[in-house]
């Protein structure tokens, strides 16, 4: 489903609330955050979210990020941070911020039910002493990382069928593990192995870094020393934070990206969703019996 303008309106409302919450509870504890990516963008171009945007995106050095798992339950009850070694159904190896009296699901191949939130994702640094050999590690963690991903979702056997149909062979085999181990029953370990591999590249003493639970390429991969401090951008009706290196990272990664693209290409990139409520939190198997009543 494709939300409302109405919705829109609103959601991008509820997200920037968090974002204050989090920048708060940053400061409050002395957190390395930066916004990054389309947020980035939208802070020195629109000096707010994207229009045809509907998200927001931080990134955490590891250190920090793994400091804010420990202490992100002082955020409750209004606010709750959903990652995977808390909550088994979770099918990312990112956190997510959410208003935790709203209700959110992209797909009901997730059985782990979240909210109107903000991504939050750790920064790690990139071994390899070549350019080709940091894009090489970047590229199989993210194989390992599809897979662990594919695994957490639940899916129903015609999708195995539609992928076959329109030869999209490369996905059947990620496909195939999650109905593996969801037969037998077996804990999904690839998200541990993905934590492990990250971890043993310590962040503050690496040259290059990444986020790599990113969807994005390789082109992420960036210097350190980009992230070595952060200023203040305004963003909407409040400040975030943002890299020193951040007209490096994006011109990286975009180009000329302070020149919007025509509105003849632009489309709304809005997530979509397979079930969304703005005023309560129900339970996957709630909404799952409301899309069937309606």
């Amino acid at each position: 489903m494709k939300p409302t303008e109405e919705e829109r309106k609103r959601y991008k409302e509820i997200i920037c609330q968090i974002a204050k919450a989090f920048d708060a509870f940053c400061c409050k504890h002395d957190l390395r955050y930066f916004g990054i990516g389309g947020t980035a963008i939208g802070a020195l171009r629109h000096k707010g979210i994207i229009p045809w945007d509907d998200d927001i995106d931080f990134v955490m050095p590891r250190p920090d990020y793994e400091r804010f798992l420990e202490i992100c339950d002082e955020l409750l009850p209004k606010y709750e941070v959903f990652h995977h070694r808390k909550y088994p159904l979770y099918h990312l190896t990112m956190a997510k911020m959410c208003d935790a009296n709203t209700s959110y699901l992209s797909s009901f191949t997730q059985k782990q039910m979240t909210g109107a939130f903000i991504d939050i994702f750790p920064i790690d640094g990139c071994p390899g002493e070549t350019k080709e050999e940091r894009v090489r590690f970047f590229n199989d963690y993210r194989k390992l990382r599809a897979k662990g991903e594919a695994i957490q979702n639940w899916y129903p056997p015609k999708y195995l069928l539609s992928l076959i149909h329109t030869k999209n062979y490369k996905a059947i085999p990620n496909v195939m593990s999650s109905f593996w181990y969801h037969i037998i029953g077996k804990k999904n370990d690839v998200f541990e192995k993905c934590d492990k591999i990250l971890m043993a590249n310590p962040y503050d003493t690496s040259e290059y870094v990444a986020y790599f639970s990113t969807y994005r390429s390789a082109k992420i991969i960036s210097p350190r020393k980009w992230f070595d401090d952060y200023y203040y951008a305004d963003f909407e009706d409040f400040k975030i934070r943002l890299p020193k290196g951040i007209h490096e990272y994006l011109t990286q990664l975009f180009g000329d990206y302070m020149t919007p693209p025509p509105p003849e290409v632009i489309a709304i990139d809005d997530h979509g969703y397979a079930f969304m409520d703005l005023d309560k939190r129900v339970t996957w198997e709630e909404a799952h019996k409301i899309c069937k009543e309606n």
